[in-house]
């Protein structure tokens, strides 16, 4: 019996300690209390932040997209762009927000529902790709990085990874010709690989620059894409239409570049817009060239 108590008591302190070991359950992402007979929609987002960072940056917004459209939202964690990909495909996610190159993998080849595009801070619809380099590298040209160390974000990645891929082969390296390729998740982590010296150069968003606190004089553009449509907004081919109706309009509305913005604290997004399929087609044209359709 003494025995027995002393495993009991074993058993209360390792409790605590396996909770946290534990993969967390998807979250709410407001803690007020709701109505449980409101639709849960679950929400996947690419991971331009660690799953907790994305969460906790979209809160305010979420918030009030429940509050204005009766329904409640659910945090689905994604550690991939193809995490995302796949929620939404197999509809363990009903909204998600994907990069240009994730959003015609998963309509071609799943279809999907475009509910809106996103716009930058400063209100544009369009980004680019850049591969970057660090001013005092002695690169002054893409045809010399032959090998060199190289960074690219994801391999589902529009500005991280498909388009200066392309860019590349023309010049004509491919991923064979550096003496390093690692893929570093994260737009900022690329751009920081560069900064410190870690890399030689690397691909990134040029909307990278506003999440890294570094002397951007201190490195140089080696390569800038033509316009890109920044990434949408969209939802699962299942999902019924008032839902997706109701999040649309909520979404268009809030969005408005002139207004609501303390609901975009912490985002690179600053608003929406509505789109259509072919504002991809660049990238279609892309994919196509790299052999990935």
């Amino acid at each position: 019996m003494v025995y027995l108590g002393i495993l009991r008591r074993k058993a209360m302190l390792w409790l605590p300690l396996l909770a946290l070991l534990l993969p967390p359950s998807p979250q709410a992402f407001s803690s007020e209390q709701v109505d449980d007979d409101m639709p849960t929609l679950r929400v996947a987002i690419i991971p331009h932040r660690s799953s907790l960072g994305n969460e906790q940056a979209y809160g305010k917004l979420f918030k009030r997209l429940q509050q204005q459209t009766g329904l409640k939202f659910r945090w689905i964690g994604s550690k991939t762009y193809d995490d995302v990909i796949s929620h939404l495909a197999s509809g363990t996610a009903d909204i998600g927000y994907v990069g240009p190159f994730s959003y015609v993998d998963v309509q071609d080849n799943h279809g999907v529902r475009l509910i809106c595009r996103t716009l930058s801070k400063k209100g544009q619809e369009f980004y680019h790709s850049m591969i970057v380099t660090r001013a005092d590298s002695g690169i002054e040209s893409l045809d010399q990085l032959g090998g060199k160390r190289f960074t690219f974000t994801d391999p589902k990645s529009t500005s991280g990874y498909l388009f200066p891929m392309a860019q590349l082969r023309k010049t004509g390296l491919d991923k064979d010709d550096f003496a390093e390729v690692k893929f570093v998740t994260r737009h900022a982590n690329s751009l920081m690989a560069v900064y410190r010296g870690q890399a030689d150069a690397g691909a990134t968003s040029y909307t990278a620059i506003d999440k890294v606190d570094i002397d951007f004089d201190q490195m140089k553009i080696l390569w800038k894409s033509e316009p890109i449509y920044r990434g949408p907004w969209i939802a699962r081919k299942g999902l019924p239409d008032d839902q997706f109706n109701k999040l649309r309009q909520a979404m268009l509305e809030l969005g408005q570049p002139d207004t609501t913005q303390d609901l975009f604290d912490g985002l690179t997004t600053k608003g929406f817009v509505a789109g259509s399929d072919s504002d991809y087609d660049n990238v279609r044209e892309v994919i196509q060239l790299m052999g990935l359709n």
